[in-house]
């Protein structure tokens, strides 16, 4: 029996490999499909042509002509320079694209049409601009040929904005050249004149707007100021200079005394100092007593006489008659500078007495200086937000009178900021339909229909057209691919060494080898899912190639109802393998192949029923039989589908099933079915060939370079 882990491994390693199962568009693949319907491409894509030709001729000849804009940003500044208009600069493109929405909008072709008389004779402009009866029940009312006027300039009017540019394009088209270049020199020029209008308009009405705001803020102006004046006089706040913010006469006074104060409280606490000083000090140690001019003559005078007394005690007696007026005079003195000392310092006490008393009386004055300025503050908060009222008035008054002043100024010297440059002409070439684009557009078209069609082609390409879907789509092992070769060459093909299909049978014969348990006699199984596909011949090919080597085969037409190996080898097909069954003999039924090892046994005459015959235990001894004899037994069977035949034989001991597909015919979920059903009666599938595949149309095709070019690698016999 056949091993299939090795195969099962080879499939599920390709379908892991991140490389293969990567998506990515394989370019050799979709030039294939392409060079495939290339006629069908061709078709489409010419068919195409021609219609863009009927329809370039058919269509009316339309011409543009175009006129041209200038647009400042900012006018000429008759009356001076904008500070609007310079942050203006900085929004460009928004303001030319506010230009170019209004020369497109509804009110501009309102205003044209008006101009130009078209509302006046709104027949001849549509007859004119080729406007179809389709469109006459709009046009039944007077308010429908307006709307239906306005709407096919609309359709026909474009407004250009180039990059990096403020001339701006305005571009009509029509069948007629003239009316073309009518309307468009009519957009440039109303649209010019309506800028103009509408920068008067604006100056006007800002001006009568300005005038009622001047008029407001003078009169709240008027009425701040005489708020302001009454609050004053009933508070009585007299202010030193003008305006809100001056100080009061009640604040200068606060601030003299305040001064003042500060000098008295200095004297005071000099003068309480210099008394504490001297109230208990001796006469001696007070300083203004020692500096005294006259208390230095008494101390000195003393002094004299103290000296003169204790010279005279130093010769004579105290109780001498000179001693006692000495010392009366001594007396004297010591009175004398005792009182002036206290003099000196009743004088220090008087004058801390005097700088105390000042002191009192400035802080009293302060005091009430305090409280009048607290209260003058408490109403000057009213009088103070009155008088910001008034500033607040007067400036809002001064710009409103200077910006008034301007405005009228400049209601009567309005700048332009459009002009137009260029003046539309009739136009002599139309600028559609033009030939060369709707050949363009044609042949894009062409491309992407047939495009479409050979998608819808290949996806509903349903056959199994490379070998690699036989692992990807059917999840069988690929054993080998047999070249198409042309009806007849067969025989000389096998016999003659180096070509195709021989080394395609050589190859197989090593896969299966590589396949199949060694060791053991085993019958090979070649099916297809439906009659066609090349199972007979490749059942043939497989026992051939093993036969030439060394291998003795036996080939058996397992096909009851559709015999064919006897034609293809040139056989008799009795008595076949039917006689054999009937008569239980052998006998002369196996024939010699064409090749040394090789024996045919073919089908014989059809019976009443072949899957009985096949299912007997007749045949199960036959082939048991065949097993001792031979090597391997090849069996081709019938086609899976719509028959039992093949379930009975592949369920069979020792039976290795080879799948047969053929290139471009075998149709998926036929394949798949027949699989299926080999699957449920057990049969072992050692895994699939692709018979008849076109290794040159498959490289045309972009199927199969991959699989080799199909030619023979060695040429024999060359040097």
């Amino acid at each position: 029996m056949a091993d299939f882990a090795g195969s099962s491994a080879v499939v599920k390693a390709k379908a892991d490999d991140p490389i293969d199962t990567a998506l990515a568009i394989n370019l050799q693949r979709v030039w294939g499909s392409i060079w495939h319907s290339r006629f069908l491409i061709a078709g489409i894509v010419a068919g195409c042509l021609l219609a863009g030709i009927a329809v370039t001729m058919l269509l009316t000849p339309r011409y543009t002509a175009t006129s041209s804009l200038q647009i400042d940003q900012q006018s000429p500044q008759i009356m001076g320079e904008d500070a609007a208009a310079r942050e203006g600069y900085r929004d460009a493109d928004r303001f030319l694209k506010t230009h170019a929405d209004v020369l497109t909008s509804r009110r501009m072709a309102e205003r044209v049409a008006q101009e130009t008389g078209v509302f006046d004779n709104p027949g001849a402009f549509l007859s004119a601009m080729r406007v179809g009866a389709g469109s006459d029940r709009q046009g039944a009312t007077v308010q429908g040929r307006r709307d239906l006027v306005l709407d096919t300039i609309a359709d026909n009017l474009e407004v250009t904005l180039p990059a990096g540019s403020r001339v701006v394009g305005i571009a009509f088209t029509s069948p007629d050249p003239d009316l073309a270049a009518r309307m468009a020199n009519a957009f440039a020029e109303s649209y010019a004149r309506y800028n103009v209008d509408r920068r008067l308009e604006a100056t006007v009405y800002a001006r009568d707007f300005l005038g009622r705001q001047l008029a407001e803020s003078r009169d709240r102006l008027e009425s701040a100021e005489r708020q302001a004046n009454d609050y004053a006089r009933s508070v009585g706040l007299v202010r030193t200079v003008a305006g809100g913010d001056g100080a009061s006469l009640t604040d200068f006074d606060l601030t003299s005394y305040n001064s003042a104060l500060a000098d008295a409280r200095n004297e005071r606490i000099a003068a309480q100092s210099k008394w504490q000083l001297v109230s208990s000090a001796e006469p001696g140690a007070i300083a203004e007593a020692i500096d005294n001019r006259a208390m230095q003559d008494l101390v000195a005078s003393r002094a004299q006489v103290q000296a003169t007394l204790e010279a005279e005690l130093a010769d004579k007696q105290a109780g001498h008659p000179a001693i006692a007026p000495l010392r009366q005079r001594v007396r004297e003195y010591d009175t004398q500078i005792a009182t002036l000392a206290r003099g000196i310092r009743t004088s220090i006490r008087d004058s801390y007495r005097m700088a105390a008393a000042r002191e009192r009386e400035l802080q009293g004055r302060v005091n009430m200086l305090k409280g009048a300025t607290q209260q003058e503050r408490d109403d000057a908060v009213k009088l103070n937000t009155l008088m910001r009222e008034v500033d607040t008035s007067r400036q809002l008054y001064d710009g409103l009178l200077a910006r008034f002043r301007q405005t009228s100024a400049e209601a009567n010297v309005t700048a332009n900021n459009v002009q137009q440059i260029d003046r539309a002409s009739p136009p002599v070439k139309p600028s559609s339909p033009s030939l060369p684009l709707n050949l363009a557009l044609a042949a894009v078209t062409g491309f992407l229909i047939a495009g479409f069609v050979v998608t819808l082609r290949e996806q509903g390409q349903h056959a199994i057209r490379i070998p690699a879907e036989i692992e990807n789509r059917l999840g069988l092992r690929l054993l080998g691919i047999t070249p198409k070769v042309a009806p007849g060459d067969m025989n000389s093909s096998l016999e003659t060494p180096g070509q195709p299909l021989n080394e395609a049978l050589v190859s197989l014969r090593t896969a299966l080898q590589f396949a199949l348990r060694s060791g053991q006699t085993h019958r090979l199984l070649v099916t297809s899912a439906e009659p066609g596909e090349g199972k007979s011949s490749t059942a043939y090919g497989i026992a051939r190639a093993f036969a030439e080597g060394g291998r003795r085969v036996l080939l058996i037409d397992c096909d009851l109802r559709r015999p064919a190996l006897h034609d293809m080898l040139g056989l008799s097909g009795e008595p076949g393998l039917s006689g054999v069954l009937a008569s239980g003999k052998v006998g002369d039924a196996i024939s010699e192949g064409p090749v040394a090892n090789l024996f045919v046994l073919p089908s014989g005459q059809v019976p009443a029923v072949p899957t009985d015959l096949l299912n007997s235990a007749g045949f199960a001894d036959l082939m048991a039989a065949f097993e001792l004899e031979f090597d391997i037994v090849v069996l081709d069977a019938p086609p899976v589908l719509g028959l039992a035949d093949v379930p009975v034989l592949a369920s069979g001991p020792n039976v290795a099933t080879v799948f047969v597909v053929e290139a471009g015919r075998t149709e998926v979920e036929a394949a798949r079915n027949a699989l299926s059903r080999l699957a449920s009666g057990n049969a072992v599938i050692v895994g699939g060939v692709m018979a008849k595949f076109d290794f040159a149309q498959a490289r045309r095709y972009g199927l199969g370079r991959q699989y080799g070019s199909g030619q023979t690698y060695y040429r024999y016999g060359s040097a």
